[in-house]
């Protein structure tokens, strides 16, 4: 399946922040179904809280049943756009890919294993859901249902 890359009419400059999550969403989307060990994702930080400015990045939590696949090939990530540069960052329970776009948004891919949200919630993951988060895709429908306890 080709999925439709985010068009240039994203640019930066072009579009509103909700316009460039909208798009930006519709591709994931298309993007994230057949991805098997991909059981939820979690849109966290400005976006979530509807608060992004023109400069703000996109930034998802990916619930996976295993992600090194996601973390050793990048390829994906020109599902999205074309790269102008990508980067890992280690936060421990999360596993970031910051994707810097030519010319759409940057965006954080947050990859972590399902007990992420496992109750009672650590420290930094309460703190990530506190500044924000709306539930963007749940393959089951248990993440919809949680009553997470902030």
């Amino acid at each position: 399946m080709e999925l439709k890359s985010i068009p240039a009419s994203l640019q930066i400059n072009q579009s509103s922040p909700k316009d460039q999550l909208k798009v930006f969403l519709k591709v994931f989307l298309q993007w994230v179904e057949p991805q098997r060990v991909v059981e939820g994702a979690i849109l966290v930080g400005s976006h979530a809280r509807d608060e992004a400015r023109q400069d703000s990045d996109i930034d998802l939590v990916l619930l996976c049943t295993e992600y090194e696949s996601y973390l050793q090939d990048l390829g994906w990530t020109n599902n999205f756009g074309k790269p102008a540069s990508v980067c890992l960052e280690d936060y421990g329970k999360l596993t970031s890919v910051r994707v810097f776009y030519e010319e759409g948004p940057e965006v954080e891919f947050g990859f972590t294993q399902l007990d992420w949200l496992a109750q009672p919630l650590d420290a930094g993951t309460v703190g990530v859901l506190r500044d924000g988060f709306q539930i963007v895709y749940d393959r089951s429908g248990k993440y919809s249902a949680l009553d997470l306890q902030l």
